[in-house]
């Protein structure tokens, strides 16, 4: 008896499964109904993410891949802006104001890997300092030029950093700032040797959840991190004679929340990074004194 009840139960639960799936009003489409969904500009890859002093033909380089809904057919194109940061405390400020440096059409793209659309993004430190008004000697280590760019699409939407979280703006995948602070550096030719001290911040105070510094010196490398905490420190001996010495940034997973600050053996400033720093090596600004 058992059994025939359940031969005709079933058979009823499966129309009502059917017919709620069915159902034009069904919740998932009241949830989904009203989304809108965005584009991102990734960055790739970070070729060059700074510029020397003594070398105006030193460049920054990304590329870049732009995702939307449909597939890159929305991408009408990028504004690339520009603007200067003096950072000498001097009494001459030579910073400059945002200006529109290129449009770069859709057209200029090309399809990538992923058949999604891809740029490469280039300027010298001569270009930049052209657009942005300056001479040779309005510039030195420590100033930044920063880049800003704004997405725009073929539906009349556009986005630019402000429009992003951390989890767009920075995370390993996404990494879609759509802000570039490219430092002005003095290079040294060869290392030059002492104590040099770097210090380390987290500005949610959970430490650098995977991101570190590895620091090479002669072809020996040791790895700094910040395993908790909002802040910390090392410090690195640099032996007379060294050949190479090398900072490079290895990303985390929470890049929008790390800063760091490495002073040279003088107690000058010699980089400063983050939120979000380049991924690779650190420059270093060591300027004669």
């Amino acid at each position: 008896m058992m059994k025939k009840h359940i031969k005709y139960i079933m058979p009823f639960f499966a129309f009502l499964l059917l017919l709620g799936c069915t159902e034009e009003d069904n919740t998932v489409d009241k949830v989904f109904q009203d989304t809108v969904y965005g584009a991102i500009l990734r960055t790739t890859e970070t070729i060059s993410a700074s510029y020397n002093a003594f070398d105006p033909t030193s460049i920054f380089s990304i590329m870049l891949e732009e995702q939307d809904e449909e597939m890159g057919d929305l991408l009408e194109s990028v504004d690339v802006y520009i603007s200067f940061e003096d950072n000498q405390g001097d009494a001459v400020d030579n910073s400059t104001s945002e200006t529109l440096l290129v449009n770069i059409p859709a057209s200029e793209f090309t399809t990538g890997d992923n058949g999604l659309p891809v740029i490469s993004f280039e300027r010298s430190l001569a270009e930049a300092a052209s657009a942005a008004g300056l001479s040779e000697s309005d510039y030195s280590g420590g100033d930044r030029f920063i880049y800003r760019m704004v997405l725009n699409l073929t539906d009349g939407r556009s986005y630019t950093n402000t429009d992003y979280g951390g989890t767009v703006s920075s995370s390993s995948f996404f990494r879609s700032p759509l802000i570039y602070y490219v430092g002005v550096n003095c290079t040294p030719l060869t290392p030059v040797p002492g104590t040099y001290n770097v210090d380390l911040q987290d500005s949610y105070g959970d430490g650098w959840n995977g991101a570190s510094i590895s620091v090479t010196i002669d072809g020996t490398t040791e790895d700094y991190t910040l395993d908790s905490g909002s802040a910390g420190s090392f410090s690195v001996t640099v032996p007379e004679d060294t050949e190479e010495l090398s900072f490079v940034f290895n990303s985390g997973d929470w890049d929008s929340e790390i800063t760091f600050q490495v002073y040279a053996p003088n107690g000058d400033l010699a980089s400063e990074q983050g939120p979000s720093p380049g991924v690779g090596e650190i420059p270093l600004s060591i300027c004669p004194d």
